[in-house]
Parts: structure tokens; sequence; C-alpha cells
């Protein structure tokens, strides 16, 4: 069978069809039976009058079921005025106590005994009849544990209840829908109630009206339970929420639409949201500074509502795709407003993060997460900034390779651990400056190779450079220059006795003031600068030299050689 829509075919009963359906039910507010008469209806109306032309208050009789707090003059006047019109009268008489024939309450015991305010009489009554087979029974054990249902439930939105009363209320709900789908499969109560719309004599009030009543009614029903779902789960209460929504699945067999139920319950709050939206949006053109408290007030509104939607839909429904992607892009053009006009790119991806929340299209997703990757990279910039300042200082400072490779080391390597702390190390900037680190270790290698023949320092700085680059381009370039360094310093000799290799760890420190007049105009900046020369040396020319200089008591033995072989044959590195 086709689940039938919510249409506007039977308004006056899905209207009725609230945790305010027997709060507002016109015979219980006003005491009066279903079946009573112009003249009764009269009569309230002018006691209503009298007391209140009397300035006292109103003090109606108290029958069986009467609202547990009484009703005020307003809600009987309204009450009153609805029996006026026909169909809210017959949604109301439906929702009420009948007589097992109309027209007939003031010989019906069991309805006499409710007027009179002994329940349990008429209930025992009612009971009898209903195992006989009567249709009015069956449908009077449905109101009444409906009604008790719905009341306990409106007691339940506003306080909490001792949960030793939650089976109690969940039999109620299950007993009055044991009835009622045998009231909507069965023809007997219609057809009475058919009967009844005849009698009235209302051409306003046709049979038609209570055909419609019967194919909406799993519905009608349905949206009670929806509203108490949609009430409890904002509190946060999803036990009992979960319950309701369960309990419209359950029942009717197929005769509702959940969905569409839900969805009715659903769009003034929806429209809520829309409203709050635009107005965040439009607050935040004029005042683009409160853009985070406005953020804060959407949250608190939507955050709670997801959890309704996963609910009464599931994670996956288009209902609740298509509200809260609208949440999650509100959220990020208002934040991107704030970004514009005050530069706060923190704040700015903090409140990206609470929309990426919300979001679940992938339009919606995919632009959040690239503003998320513009913040992160504000944000990385500006913290990189200062070292990148320092590696250009360094670069361009007029000191040795070996020194610079030191300021390196103490100011900006020392240093990476907390920088990664604050940012993201898959962040544009982070991988731009570690790059650019090593860039620079590598002109300190080449430098420190090239002018100075310090291959210490040209080894450390190289493998340094390799270690930290990311760049596949540059990583190549380096182990190249690694190459050539492994080979320039197979050729490095002892520059004392051009035979053996020289040892990096025995170089000789010459003072300039040792080294000839005709050749200092061949050191290097970075000799000058250090104020000596460095001499490769093997260990067995350090270790003979360090013998002579003990017997003779100075170091001028050495100088002899020194400017025939000072500059011979440097290997000289190049970038790429």
């Amino acid at each position: 069978m086709q689940q039938p829509q919510i249409t506007s075919e039977c308004t006056s009963l899905i209207e009725a069809c609230t945790l305010s359906l027997y709060r507002k039910n016109i015979f219980r507010v006003t005491g009066l039976p279903v079946d009573a008469s112009s003249k009764e209806v009269s009569r309230q109306a002018q006691k209503l009058q009298m007391f209140e032309e009397m300035g006292g208050g109103v003090t109606f009789p108290q029958p069986a079921f009467a609202l547990a707090t009484p009703p005020t003059t307003d809600e009987i006047r309204d009450a009153l005025s609805r029996m006026k019109e026909p169909e809210s009268r017959i949604v109301d008489e439906f929702f009420w106590y009948w007589p097992e024939e109309f027209g007939a309450s003031k010989s019906d015991p069991a309805i006499q005994a409710m007027l009179a305010g002994d329940a349990e009489r008429a209930v025992l009554l009612w009971r009898d009849r209903e195992k006989n087979g009567s249709h009015v029974a069956l449908h009077n054990m449905a109101i009444m544990y409906h009604m008790f249902a719905v009341d306990w439930t409106n007691y339940h939105v506003s306080y909490d209840i001792d949960h030793a009363l939650d089976d109690q209320i969940k039999g109620y709900w299950r007993k009055s829908f044991e009835r009622w789908e045998k009231i909507v499969k069965e023809d007997e109560t219609w057809d009475m109630l058919k009967e009844r719309v005849r009698s009235l004599e209302d051409e306003a009030l046709t049979t038609g009206f209570v055909r419609r009543m019967l194919r909406q009614l799993p519905v009608a029903l349905d949206r009670v339970n929806a509203e108490a779902a949609l009430k409890l789960a904002v509190q946060g209460r999803m036990d009992w929420a979960r319950f309701h929504v369960e309990f419209m699945s359950q029942t009717h067999s197929g005769l509702d639409d959940v969905d569409s139920t839900a969805d009715l319950v659903l769009t003034p709050i929806r429209k809520q949201i829309t409203q709050h939206l635009e107005a965040c949006l439009s607050q935040t053109k004029k005042s683009p500074g409160q853009a985070p408290e406005l953020i804060k007030q959407i949250v608190a509104q939507c955050q709670p509502l997801m959890g309704v939607y996963d609910l009464f839909h599931g994670k996956d429904a288009h209902q609740r795709s298509e509200l809260f992607d609208e949440v999650a892009d509100v959220i990020t053009n208002i934040i991107v407003l704030f970004q514009k006009n005050t530069g706060d790119n923190k704040t700015f991806v903090t409140y990206l993060k609470t929309a990426l929340e919300f979001a679940s299209g992938s339009r919606v997703r995919e632009r959040i997460i690239q503003n998320i990757s513009i913040g992160d990279g504000n944000i990385a910039g500006k913290i990189v900034q200062p070292f990148f300042e320092r590696l250009h200082a360094t670069n361009e400072a007029n000191i040795t390779p070996s020194q610079k490779l030191g300021r390196i080391n103490s100011e900006i390597i020392t240093m990476l651990p907390q920088i990664a702390q604050s940012i993201k190390t898959t962040s544009e900037a982070y991988i731009e400056f570690i790059n650019s680190i090593a860039l620079c270790l590598r002109s300190i290698s080449v430098d420190a190779h090239n002018q100075s023949r310090d291959y210490r320092t040209a080894e450390t700085a190289i493998q340094l450079a390799l270690k930290l680059a990311t760049s596949v381009d540059l990583k190549q370039r380096i182990q190249e220059d690694i190459k050539a360094l492994r080979e320039s310093e197979e050729s490095y000799k002892c520059a004392i006795c051009n035979q053996a290799k020289a040892d990096p760890g025995c170089v000789l420190q010459l003072p300039i003031s040792s080294v000839p007049q005709a050749a200092r105009s061949k050191l290097s900046r970075d000799d000058i600068l250090r104020g000596h020369v460095d001499i490769p040396r093997c260990r067995g020319c350090r270790d003979r030299q360090s013998q002579s200089k003990a017997k003779s008591g100075s170091g001028c033995l050495i100088l002899v050689a020194i400017p025939f072989i000072l500059f011979a044959g440097v290997v000289v590195l190049h970038f790429a």
C-alpha cells in the first residue's frame, strides 16, 4: 500500500493533533458532553459571561478526566468559539468520549459517571462493553489511554519523572495504538461518525470530511509523537525521543508516512533557523567584529538539532544535509567577512572548523577546507616570518661559512620543534621554510669548500641540508653536491708532503701574519675574516711537525713549503 502524504485535505485534524490535543479539547475544557446541544452551549456561554461580569473565578463542575490545571477564562471562551466551527467540533468530538448513541448522553451510564467525576465506573463500563464488541467502547478506551499517554508526555517535557513510571507511560501509548489500529481498519466507528455529521445538518460539514479524517488519522496521530520526540530531543533526552520515533515507525502498519510527519513538525524550526542565519549574516555585514558571538548563537541553536534530524531522518538524509549545509555555508560567509576586516586568522580557522562539523555536502566541505588551508597558511606564514628574516640575515652576513652554520644551528634548527608545535608541518609555509633552510645550508657547504677549503663545515652543512629538504628537485641537487664533495675529499692531499690524503682533523691554522707577502693576494675573503689560513695535513705530517716544534720550540720549520703549495689544485663546487 502506498504511504499517504500529508495534504491540506484535512487541515483541522492535522492542526489539532499536537501535544495540546487534549489540553485544548473543546469538551474537556468546557465539561460538556460531545453531543451537547446548541442550547447547552449557549447556556455555558451565558454562564461564562455572568462569571466575568461578576468578576469572580470560573468554577465549573469537575467531570472525570478534567484538566489538572483548571482552564482560564480565555481558554474556555476559545473552546466555545471553536465549537461553532463545524470541522473543529467534529475533530474534538472524535478525540473525546462518545455515548453509545449520539444524542443520548443523558441516558448513557458511562457518560453520566464521567460527567459526575466517577472515572472508575466509566472505565469499568467501557471495558465490559469493549469485551462484548462495542465499537464505541473500543473508541473510548483508545481515547483514554491516548489521553493518559499525552498528558504524561506533556508533564515529561516540562519535568523529570520517576523512571519507575517509564513502563507505565509506554504501556499507555501501546494500549492506545492497539485500539487505534483497529479503529482505522474497521468501518463501524466511521459509519457512526458519518451519521453524527448528517445529524448536525450543517452545509459546511459533509461525510466527505469523515473519509478524509480516516485517510489522514495515522499521519495525524504520528504528529503527536513527532512533536514529543522533537521537544525531548532538543532537551537532550534522546532515549525517550527515540522511543517516540520508533513508535511512529512501528504503528499503523504502513498507513502513515513518518518522513512527511517529521518534516511537518520540523518545518517551523527550519524556518526559524533560516531566518536566524539571514539575520546573523546581515548583522555581520554591518559589524564584522561581532562574527564570533553571532556564530556562537548559531551553534547554540543548531547543534542540538543535528541529533533531532539524525533521529528522524538519519545522518545521510537529504533533509539533514540541506539544512546543515546551509548552516555551514552561512557560518563560513560570516567568518570570511570577519577575517577580511580583522586579519584574525586564528579565530578564522577556529570557526571554519566549527562550520565543518555541520557540513556534509562535498561542495560545502571543499570550500571550508580550502579556507582552512588559507587560514593555516596565513598563521604559519606569520609564525615563520621572523625565522625567514634570521635566515636571510645569516646568509647575507659577512662571516665565515662555519660561523653561518653555527648561527643556523643555534638560532633556527634548535627552534624547529617549537615551530612545529605552533603550525602544521604539512602546511605550505612550513615546507617552504624548511626547504629555504636546506638551500641556505647548501650555499654554506659550497662556500666552505670553494672559498675556505673547510671540508668539515662543507660536509656537516650538506648532510644537514639533505636531512631537511623535502623538495624532490632540491634533494637531487644536494645528493649531487655530496658526490662532488666526496670526489674532492678523495683528492684532498696533505699540503706538506703532497702525497698522503689530508685528514680534516689535522688541519693547521696558519695566522695571516705568517703568510708570505707575495702569497697574501691569493687569500680568500673567509681566510682574511678568520685571521688564519687552514693548511690541510695528513696525520703523519702533523705528528712529525709536532715533534719538530717540540725540539725547536717554534713552528717556523713548516713555512718554507707553504708559498709553493698553499693554493694548488682546489676542486670547486658549483650550484646546479
